[in-house]
C-alpha cells in the first residue's frame, strides 16, 4: 500500500470545500426509508398505506461512513428517515457514532410517535439533539395531515425527551392553514424553539400561497411586538429586546447553556425572538430565501448513495455492496473519494421548479436500445418521494 494513500486517509481530518468555496461539516444520514405516519406532502405515492422499508442502512456501514466523513472536516451528523425510531439497532448506532474521534454532534429528526419509549436510552447514548416533525396541536388536523390518530404518542414523547435534559426543536411544514400562534405557544409552553419550514416542491409537496415571512413573523409582530433578530453567524443577538428575552428563558433552561450551544444548530434557519415568548422562531425558506450560498450539508440515503443536494434527483454511489476490500483502511479510502466526489459535484443552488434545468433519463427499449429522455426540473422533483430521499 502506497505511502500516498496511506496519508489519503489516516492523516490529519482537513476542512473539505465544494468548488463554490463552501465548507462542507455537516452530513444528513437517512437510516431506514420507512415511516409509521402518511403525511400527504412526504408520501404522495399511497395515502392509505405507510412508506413500507425498502432500505435500512446497518450499523456497520453507518460507522464507516462517519469515520470516512470526519476524515474529510464533517463533524456534525443528523441521523433521519424515513421516521428514524423504526431503525432497530438506532440506539447502537447513536452509541457508537459518538465514540468516533471528530464527531462533534449527533442529532435526530423523528415525528415522535414512538420517542417516549426512545428518549432514556437516547440519552444516554449522548444524542446532542432532536427535532420533532409537528404541523399541528388539533388532533383532528394531526389525523387529516398524517392519516393516523397519534398526536397523544408525540406530545408524550416531546415531554420524555425534555424530562430526559435532551435539547429538543419543533419543525413545522408551513401551509396556509398552519396555526402559527398554536404552535409557536406550544412551544414556548415547552421551552423549546420552533422553526417554520417552507414546503418544497419535491413529491406531493409545492409552493403553497404561503409566504413565510409575512405567515409566521408578521403574525406574532402583531400580537408580541417587533421580534429581535438572532445573528447565528455572530453567535449574537443584533436587535434590542435580548435582555427580556434573557429574563424569560432563564424560567427554562440555564442561560449558560443556552450561550453555549445557541450556534449549533448548523442550518439554513434565519432566528427571530420574541422576549415574551422565551424560545427562537426560525424561518427556513427553500424558495423565497434561498440559502444555497451557505450550505454546508451532504446526504446520505438509506440505499446508501450520496446526494449533493436536495434539489437535484443525481445521486452518486458510495460503496457498492458488491465490492470486496483487503481491510477497512482500503475501504475508508474508497468512501472518502466517493465523498469528495460528491462534495465537488454539489450545485450552486438548488432549482425546484427552474424548468431552465434539465436531467436525462436513460431506460432500455423493448429492442434492447437505450432511449434518452430530458426531463425538466419540476417533473422530476414532482416524481420524488420525500420518505426516500431523507428529507
Amino acid at each position: 500500500m502506497s505511502a500516498r494513500f496511506l496519508t489519503a486517509v489516516s492523516g490529519r481530518a482537513f476542512n473539505m470545500r465544494d468548488r463554490f468555496g463552501r465548507e462542507i461539516d455537516y452530513m444528513r444520514i437517512s437510516v431506514i426509508d420507512s415511516c409509521n405516519l402518511n403525511c400527504y406532502y412526504c408520501n404522495p405515492q399511497d395515502n392509505n398505506k405507510n412508506c413500507q422499508a425498502i432500505n435500512t442502512l446497518s450499523v456497520k456501514k453507518v460507522l464507516c461512513i462517519v469515520r470516512a466523513a470526519t476524515r474529510l472536516g464533517i463533524t456534525h451528523f443528523r441521523l433521519t428517515g424515513g421516521e428514524p425510531l423504526l431503525h432497530p439497532q438506532l440506539d447502537e448506532m447513536v452509541l457508537q457514532i459518538k465514540k468516533i474521534p471528530g464527531v462533534s454532534s449527533v442529532s435526530l429528526t423523528t415525528n415522535a410517535v414512538l420517542l417516549a419509549q426512545h428518549a432514556k436510552w437516547l440519552k444516554e447514548a449522548g444524542i446532542d439533539s432532536i427535532n420533532v416533525s409537528l404541523d399541528t396541536i388539533d388532533a383532528s388536523e394531526y389525523e387529516h395531515i398524517t392519516k393516523k390518530p397519534l398526536l397523544h404518542k408525540v406530545e408524550h414523547g416531546i415531554d420524555a425527551a425534555i424530562e430526559c435534559g435532551i435539547r429538543v426543536k419543533i419543525n413545522v411544514v408551513l401551509t396556509p392553514q398552519t396555526d402559527v400562534v398554536a404552535l409557536t405557544l406550544y412551544a414556548s409552553k415547552k421551552g423549546t424553539d420552533i422553526r417554520f419550514i417552507e414546503m418544497m416542491p419535491v413529491g406531493a409537496g409545492h409552493t403553497n400561497g404561503a409566504l413565510p415571512y409575512n405567515k409566521v413573523i408578521g403574525t406574532l409582530s402583531g400580537l408580541y411586538g417587533e421580534p429581535c433578530r438572532v445573528n447565528t453567524k455572530e453567535t449574537k443577538e443584533i436587535n434590542s429586546g435580548y435582555n427580556k428575552y434573557k429574563e424569560k428563558r432563564q424560567t427554562q433552561e440555564s442561560m449558560q447553556a443556552y450561550e453555549g450551544r445557541k450556534n449549533q444548530d448548523n442550518g439554513p434557519a434565519e432566528y427571530y425572538i420574541f422576549p415574551e415568548l422565551g424560545i427562537r422562531v426560525g424561518l427556513i425558506q427553500a424558495i423565497h430565501g434561498k440559502f444555497c450560498d451557505t450550505c454546508n450539508r451532504i446526504r446520505v440515503t438509506a440505499d446508501g448513495r450520496l446526494m449533493p443536494c436536495l434539489g437535484s434527483s443525481v445521486t452518486m454511489d458510495l460503496v457498492p455492496d458488491s465490492c470486496e476490500f483487503i481491510d477497512d483502511l482500503e475501504k475508508d479510502f474508497v468512501i472518502v473519494q466517493a465523498l469528495k466526489a460528491a462534495i465537488k459535484a454539489k450545485p450552486g443552488c438548488h432549482n425546484f421548479n427552474d424548468n431552465a434545468v434539465t436531467y436525462t433519463k436513460t431506460t432500455e427499449t423493448k429492442t434492447v436500445e437505450t432511449k434518452t429522455t430530458e426531463l425538466k426540473a419540476a417533473e422530476v422533483n414532482a416524481a420524488r418521494n420525500m420518505s426516500r430521499i431523507g428529507g
